[in-house]
């Protein structure tokens, strides 16, 4: 567990050059904590390239269905599949390009170089947290805190947040504005997973960003929280991707069982979906961007996004299973995990499994599956080290006659010391 460093609220004024005075009820204390890590890793990351193949196989292997090797049949198939924002942009699916004179198209880049794993994988992590929490003398609540990543200075500012409690519940303002599904989900299935990762639960839209606001209503036994917000990415015009963005999540706690729901919708405000370039397929040269100008596989456009989470403590042992489902104009994303934990004496032990699913506009999916184990302890007050372990098979659309399916594994021990 962190250690914080506590100022009292005279020597948190001194901190900011005695600019002003508050009263002695105030009591605004300062926290300064953070932690630094470090790891060692080993995986199997490292695959060979298959060879170029052209637009018709590639096709055909995605799909599971034979199409005519001419430009004419291809044109054909993909117009019929009524994908209209690329259709219509498809003219000629043919070059010179090879001997059978369709375009010829690479799979996804050995990601060693050709280079061989050189296990172990030293690594190493830091950050600073800043707090500053207290009650005033008409009985508002006020609370700031903001997380320095130190190991990526290129992202200095991570968690900034500003809280105001009272009789109306609390008000969060936040960087990266936190939907109400994120704030309400019971957990997430977030593993260490190597390669194709298609990612744990997606708990906000792209509509939630920049700045916003996170109610929490005073609800009793009932726990309701509702986001907002204006713009995302931090726009200040009228032209930003998505406008005014509402979340809200509901969750309840039951002797040893909660539930949780949330529902956020994003209404899109510059027709994010990309069209096909001119040139149609000819223009392409990967395996990965025929798919996706074909079959569609972009998180774009309009969203909505729905999660359902359930905890249930049974004895020493906790479990919880958790189910997104992010709909867009294009590929669609539902992920579904289930997670276990209990304590064995000084060591917390978790096992755990995910289930991702990438739907293309189309017929056609990506897959993923994920088994992870860890197992940690403490070694002293604010030091604990950690071993953890997965296993992924991954099996991506526009992967069919490249690399295919794989199957990859993930070790790592991290001692980690909080102060």
């Amino acid at each position: 567990m962190d250690k914080k460093i506590l100022l009292g609220g005279a020597a948190a004024l001194l901190l900011v050059g005695n600019m002003y005075a508050t009263p002695a009820s105030a009591a605004i204390d300062l926290s300064i904590g953070g932690e630094a890590s470090l790891s060692v890793t080993m995986n199997d990351a490292c695959e060979d390239e298959a060879a170029d193949s052209d637009v018709n196989l590639v096709l055909e292997a995605a799909a599971g269905s034979v199409i005519a090797d001419t430009d004419a049949a291809i044109n054909t198939y993909v117009n019929g599949l009524g994908v209209g924002h690329n259709a219509a942009a498809i003219t000629d699916a043919g070059s010179s390009s090879n001997a059978n004179g369709d375009d010829a198209l690479t799979f996804a880049a050995d990601p060693c170089l050709g280079k061989s794993m050189d296990n172990p994988v030293w690594g190493f992590g830091k950050e600073l947290s800043i707090g500053a929490s207290g009650t005033l003398a008409n009985g508002l609540g006020v609370s700031f805190s903001d997380t320095l990543d130190l190991t990526n200075v290129d992202v200095k500012e991570t968690a900034f947040k500003l809280v105001l409690s009272g009789a109306f519940g609390d008000l969060q303002f936040k960087q990266g504005a936190q939907s109400a599904v994120d704030a309400i989900s019971i957990a997430e299935s977030d593993y260490d997973v190597t390669g194709d990762d298609l990612g744990g639960h997606t708990l906000s839209t792209d509509g939630t960003g920049g700045t916003g606001i996170l109610w929490t209503a005073p609800m009793g036994a009932l726990d309701l929280k509702v986001g907002y917000a204006p713009n995302s990415g931090g726009s200040s015009y009228d032209n930003a991707a998505y406008l005014d963005t509402f979340s809200i999540g509901v969750g309840m706690a039951m002797d040893s069982i909660s539930i949780a729901a949330g529902y956020e919708s994003a209404s899109d405000n510059n027709n994010a979906c990309t069209s096909l370039a001119a040139g149609g397929l000819d223009a392409l040269t990967s395996a990965a961007a025929v798919i996706d100008a074909v079959y569609g596989a972009e998180t774009c456009g309009d969203q909505t996004l729905i999660y359902v989470g359930a905890a249930m403590e049974a004895g020493t042992i906790g479990f919880n299973v958790n189910f997104t489902d992010l709909d867009t104009e294009e590929m669609d994303k539902q992920v579904m995990s289930i997670n276990a934990a209990t304590t064995v004496g000084e060591y917390d032990v978790s096992l755990g499994y995910r289930q991702n699913t990438n739907s293309y506009e189309s017929t056609v999916e990506d897959k993923q599956s994920v088994v992870a184990l860890g197992l940690g302890t403490s070694l002293g007050d604010g030091v604990g080290l950690g071993l953890s372990f997965s296993s992924s098979d991954v099996d991506l659309a526009s992967q069919e006659l490249g690399n295919g399916s794989t199957n990859l594994y993930y070790a790592e021990a991290k001692l980690t010391v909080g102060f």
